[in-house]
């Protein structure tokens, strides 16, 4: 057990937010949320919709999404999140969601003389349903969601209901607001935590011959009182094919804080998008990977 909080607390930097006790859910998807280089409540792709449901509306007909994500050996998370959505004519949208973050290797030790067998089991997964609507410039939409999440002996679960909205007030920009692991019908689990975020995009002068344009982004998570995370990035979108971001997470509570980079790279060729993003963890631990694959979606 000791392992698992020593492990996740290097890695996000924020050793007062997480205890032998707490439930592993928020934990485990943080580091997740550590790898995306725009703000949860603005993103667009089809798995976002686990973090906004408003993500759900999006270009008419389908779309999909898997971000797998890996952190190194000595921390040994991975886990993976998959997303389809329909759209209908830009006005209306449904998902599905699933995923999926767990912790390896951990072995179980003892100052008993006799020896205990086994691995110690610590994940958290999910399967949901999202749906959102359009009215002018403001997008919302709701996301159900069953969790199931296990920290050793303690097993968690329960269905959650989040809120999301997405308005675009003036071309360019997106401002974002939802509600994550809202506790509707939970066993037990973590507090609700609430998601902002801002982008604002517009065109620059050709940049190696291509059209170009910048990104500016912002967002904030709010965890607890006391504890929140904040991401700021800027990408720069080449040819509409190409898009560089780079950024930095500030997270912290409690007395604590840490400053951890982000960078990322995509690429799109016809309906097909390939990303790889990294989220550079603290302590010296290591950085956590993510990589994106996604149809039908645009950069």
């Amino acid at each position: 057990m000791r392992v698992y909080v020593a492990a996740m607390c290097g890695l996000l930097g924020t050793p007062a937010l997480l205890s032998a006790q707490a439930s592993p859910w928020a934990d485990l998807w943080r580091v997740a949320n550590g790898t995306l280089a725009e703000p949860a409540a603005v993103a667009t792709s089809p798995t976002s919709a686990f973090w906004n449901p408003a993500a759900v509306v999006g270009s008419a007909g389908p779309r999909f999404a898997v971000d797998a994500y890996q952190t190194p050996e000595v921390v040994n998370v991975a886990g993976l999140l998959v997303g389809a959505t329909y759209g209908f004519a830009d006005r209306a949208g449904v998902g599905l969601v699933a995923g999926r973050m767990s912790v390896g290797d951990l072995i179980r030790t003892s100052s008993s003389p006799v020896s205990e067998q086994g691995t110690i089991p610590v994940y958290a997964q999910f399967l949901g349903v999202a749906a959102a609507g359009r009215i002018g410039p403001l997008q919302a939409g709701a996301t159900l969601l069953l969790n199931d999440a296990r920290l050793d002996q303690r097993q968690d679960g329960g269905v959650t209901v989040d809120a999301g909205i997405r308005v675009t007030p003036v071309a360019g920009l997106a401002l974002g607001a939802a509600t994550h692991f809202g506790n509707a019908v939970v066993t037990k689990g973590p507090a609700t935590e609430y998601l902002l975020g801002a982008r604002y995009g517009f065109a620059i002068p050709p940049v190696l011959g291509l059209e170009a344009g910048l990104r500016a982004r912002y967002g904030i998570t709010i965890r607890q009182v006391g504890a929140s995370e904040q991401l700021g990035t800027v990408g720069l979108l080449l040819g509409r094919r190409f898009m560089i971001d780079a950024g930095v997470i500030w997270a912290g509570g409690y007395g604590t804080a840490a400053w951890q980079p982000v960078l990322g790279l995509a690429f799109q060729a016809g309906p097909y998008r390939v990303g790889i993003a990294r989220g550079s963890g603290a302590s010296g631990v290591g950085g956590s990977y993510r990589l994106t694959l996604g149809i039908g979606d645009r950069l």
